[in-house]
């Protein structure tokens, strides 16, 4: 019987847990429009709670507060919840244009770095197909390369490190292509016995996609007040 790695994170899973009847859970209230700071200054204090439907590791997370729908459509009737909900969205509105912005200005600079990875690729001795010994020889420099420019661009966040090395990769795909003819192009698609490997592992994201994700918390039953 195969032994559970000690190291393996918990795995978080869900089950649907019903809303009572005449309540609104606390991202029932966020689809509405509601924010944490509404709901403390408009409603205050909740005035039930329900089991959260998200379990992690086997345990499960802390009650979803509920609010009574009547006390909450009498406070979006208020002129005064009407005022602060539409400034909420615009400040939302206005952050997520520049999150996007941000993230469209970084998305440029990490394109310019890779596009000044030039790979000098020389032909070498090798038989035809072997893929492995056509690319190794220039692993060593990318990797420099890669670190140089992580340097240049104040350091790497997140995925960026992965996607420019995927950057990187694809350059020099692209140059030992243009000097071995049997080199697999980057753009084309593999054909044979490899072929199925890519719906293989859509397969498997699909088959895991029951186990709940860090991705998934916009279904989840979460609290923010």
């Amino acid at each position: 019987m195969a032994r559970r790695s000690s190291s393996s994170k918990p795995r978080r899973a869900r089950e649907t847990v019903e809303t009572p009847a005449g309540f609104l859970a606390t991202h029932d209230l966020k689809e509405r429009g509601w924010t944490a700071r509404l709901i403390e200054r408009h409603l205050g204090e909740h005035d039930s709670t329900r089991p959260n439907g998200l379990k992690m590791g086997g345990r499960r997370l802390p009650p979803v507060k509920l609010y009574r729908e009547e006390r909450v459509e009498q406070a979006e009737a208020d002129e005064d919840f009407l005022i602060a909900r539409m400034k909420a969205e615009d400040a939302r509105e206005k952050r997520q244009a520049a999150r996007e912005r941000r993230e469209r200005e970084r998305a440029l600079l990490l394109q310019g770095a890779a596009e000044s990875y030039v790979p000098r690729v020389q032909r070498l001795d090798i038989r035809k197909g072997a893929v492995k010994k056509a690319r190794e020889p220039y692993l060593p420099e990318l990797e420099r390369v890669l670190s140089h420019l992580a340097g240049e661009l104040g350091g790497l966040k997140g995925g960026e490190e992965k996607a420019l090395r995927e950057q990187l990769l694809y350059r020099l795909h692209l140059a030992l292509a243009g000097v071995y003819e049997w080199y697999p192009h980057p753009d084309l698609k593999p054909q044979g016995k490899g072929a199925g490997t890519g719906k293989a592992r859509a397969a498997a994201r699909e088959s895991s996609s029951e186990e709940a994700k860090p991705s998934d918390w916009r279904d989840w039953d979460w609290d923010e007040a």
